[in-house]
């Protein structure tokens, strides 16, 4: 959901927004794509991620800025963070990255972040991220605390639950998860 009332979408090679009438725009750029995941961050505008190895920041009148360079290797998923600046998944790197809405990009590392996919704050104020690679949990603190947890196997995408737990999907076994906080 975006600041503007409609919804915000990647669409491979582009982002798209759709109005509640179902009026659809297509944003493509030079630079974006193949995009990721996209969320609302706490500027106002959509944060996303380019497997082509930058974050991208679009505002509701389709202006795009692209973010690249040391600490963005790979990124999936993307999530705002409690702390105000967005947080991804480097795939490619194995690590967790946090960038500010300024373009400032730290990169967080810890035994066992084996090709994180989704990530997502949760309701216990850290971010939780599926290890899909690794067959695991993961949660970083926005101090960079890392820690995995085993039991899942293969698990790509992350939500927090309306229960408190986080819920995630496990690929190699057709099921959804559940893992407390």
């Amino acid at each position: 959901a975006g600041p503007d009332g409609a919804m915000w979408f990647t669409n491979g090679w582009g982002i798209a927004r759709v109005t509640n009438s179902g009026q659809i725009a297509n944003f493509v750029r030079p630079g974006v794509g193949p995009a990721g995941g996209i969320v609302a961050g706490a500027d106002g505008a959509l944060w996303f991620t380019n497997t082509g190895n930058t974050i991208g920041r679009i505002t509701t009148a389709g202006v795009v800025t692209l973010f690249s360079g040391s600490g963005i290797d790979g990124p999936r998923g993307i999530a705002a963070g409690p702390d105000g600046a967005l947080w991804f998944t480097n795939a490619v790197g194995n690590t967790i990255g946090r960038i500010t809405m300024a373009g400032a990009v730290t990169v967080f590392s810890g035994t066992g972040v084996s090709g994180p996919h989704s990530i997502v704050a949760g309701p216990d104020g850290a971010l939780w991220f599926t290890n899909a690679v690794g067959n695991t949990i993961g949660r970083v603190t926005t101090a960079g605390a890392v820690s995995v947890y085993s039991g899942a196997n293969r698990p790509e995408e992350i939500v927090a639950g309306p229960d408190g737990a986080m819920w995630f999907t496990n690929t190699k076994r057709d099921g959804i998860n559940r893992i407390n906080t």
